[in-house]
């Protein structure tokens, strides 16, 4: 049984369950191994959890790269609300998603800053790219004359509420959240009245 195996058993146990709601036992069975041999892989629930938090954010930074690369050239508005829809379409059914914002919002607390390296690394990253897509927009006319860096900002946290929502609320009220928060944002950076 290889390692891979029993990371996307772990990735499905902790998305559904969360880090303290998963053991080492369940992961194996889920992949009909015993737990004992789990540790001829990885060294302890931390050394696997790990490891699955760094293969998501890799999975889910090229993710978003891809994203980016094959949607950059639409239309302001269309590029934005396809994005926001995008993280509801994929929480339904994509567990490393799923799991990327669990331990987002739901980090196990002894290993907080490992978690929270990743997640700011990631922030990050994303945010830059957006931002090369907000300078386009001010020098295309399609938002108003407000600085890139704070339409950026909040496009952000619009991102970051409606992952929220999905964490706690489920679909239904992300959707809901979504549409009356996006009236409000458009609103305020588009260059159309």
């Amino acid at each position: 049984m290889s390692s891979q195996l029993i990371k996307e058993a772990a990735l499905k146990l902790f998305a559904e369950n969360g880090y303290e709601g998963t053991s080492l036992a369940q992961i194996g069975e889920e992949i009909g191994m015993k737990k004992q041999s789990i540790y001829s892989h990885f060294t302890s629930k931390d050394d696997l959890f790990l490891a699955v938090l760094e293969d998501a954010f890799v999975v889910e930074q090229q993710h978003k790269q891809d994203y980016l690369k094959q949607h950059l050239d639409e239309p302001l508005h269309d590029f934005l609300i396809k994005t926001l829809y995008r993280y509801i379409e994929r929480f339904q059914d994509d567990n490393r998603l799923k799991f990327w914002l669990r331990v987002s919002f739901f980090p196990p607390a002894h290993l907080y800053e490992e978690v929270m390296n990743y997640l700011y690394r990631y922030i990050d990253q994303v945010d830059s790219l957006y931002l090369k897509r907000f300078q386009r927009a001010i020098e295309l006319n399609e938002i108003k004359k407000i600085e890139a860096d704070t339409a950026n900002m909040a496009f952000s946290a619009l991102i970051d509420s409606i992952c929220v929502e999905l964490v706690y609320g489920g679909t239904e009220r992300s959707e809901k959240k979504l549409q009356a928060a996006w009236q409000v944002y458009w609103a305020g950076i588009s260059s159309v009245s």
